[in-house]
């Protein structure tokens, strides 16, 4: 089993050579014709040279095809534990086609491996999303841009701030983009870059693993104090199979703006992966989302912590991953 990392080291090479313009020969001068008896024939003018041909244009530069990453939708039952009192009313992701909204996503992980711990700095994406479409029943067609990254320095971690960034930096430009019901019913997640270098493939690999997906939310009008249980089939690190309980309240609902917390447990069975038995699989994590009736975009943190023992032939490891992810409208 391998140790938890993320290769940030930099090498930039460039270079090139030029290949000189071969001209073409200049033909070869007229030959003369022979005298004639009466007279001297006379000498025939000199022909000027044809002009060298024009050097061919440069071939175009070769264009990399993008690279696209997907992250696959999750399995959700949803089920209503309690109206709530007071006042009800519909609990829905509003989108409007056409709307824009500036977001940050702030995304977290670190890694450990009995006393092997790995945690890398808080990558931050700078992003445009706008809702491209929305159909009859609510559910809207999205894209989110990263216009600019960032990094923040985290207690403990190793890896220079600098480095980080200037690897994170490589994917401006990024586009995510899938689809998101009224209740929160979501598509596959596509993840496109029109270039990728080699040095920022895991950070577009961390960007996959953390990404968060909103809360999926009840058909049923709520009141405060309305609460419900989604359960999601999932694969830790796309590997482990698990299941994520998660209680949801709305703790205030106060004008237009709803707050929605959660907790949630996570639980999966025995399994084998690689030759390792996988057992013991547990983990806890919260959450907490703000949601503005006709706001484009939601607020949302959450946190997830997942362990598990990987036991093969003469050794036996523990793992703790750590997760994290907040979307804030700017």
């Amino acid at each position: 089993m391998g140790r938890l990392s993320l290769f940030l080291s930099l090498a930039v090479a460039c270079g090139g050579s030029s290949k000189p313009v071969q001209l073409a020969p200049l033909p070869d001068d007229l030959a003369a014709a022979p005298p004639s008896e009466a007279a001297p024939a006379p000498q025939a003018a000199p022909q000027p040279a044809p002009p060298a041909p024009a050097a061919p244009p440069p071939a175009p530069a070769r264009q990399e095809p993008a690279v696209e990453r997907k992250v696959a939708a999750l399995t959700t039952t949803v089920t209503l534990v309690s109206g709530g009192t007071g006042m009800k009313a519909p609990l829905r992701y509003f989108a409007r086609p056409g709307a824009r909204q500036a977001l940050e996503l702030a995304l977290d992980f670190s890694g450990e491996q009995d006393a092997n711990r790995q945690i890398l700095p808080t990558l931050v994406l700078l992003a445009d999303a706008v809702t491209r479409s929305v159909d009859k029943d609510g559910t809207a067609a999205y894209t989110i841009t990263v216009t600019g990254t960032d990094a923040r320095a985290v207690n403990g971690s190793p890896i220079p701030l600098d480095e980080f960034k200037a690897v994170v930096s490589r994917l401006a430009g990024l586009s995510i983009s899938g689809t998101r019901s009224a209740t929160g019913v979501s598509s596959d997640v596509t993840l496109r870059v029109e270039h990728l270098e080699d040095k920022a493939a895991k950070a577009l690999e961390l960007i996959r693993l953390t990404l968060p997906t909103l809360p999926r939310l009840p058909k049923e009008n709520l009141g405060v104090g309305a609460k419900w249980k989604a359960t999601t089939a999932a694969k830790l690190a796309e590997k482990l199979d698990i299941t994520q309980v998660t209680d949801y309240e709305v703790v205030s609902h106060i004008g237009a703006t709803w707050t929605i917390k959660g907790t949630t447990q996570i639980s999966g069975r025995d399994q084998q992966l690689e030759g390792n038995k996988i057992s013991g699989i547990g983990g806890t994590g919260s959450s907490e989302l703000i949601i503005v009736d006709g706001g484009a975009y939601p607020t949302y943190k959450a946190t997830l912590e997942t362990q598990f023992q990987a036991s093969g032939p003469n050794v036996s490891t523990g793992f703790v991953l750590k997760i994290g992810a907040a979307v804030t409208p700017r």
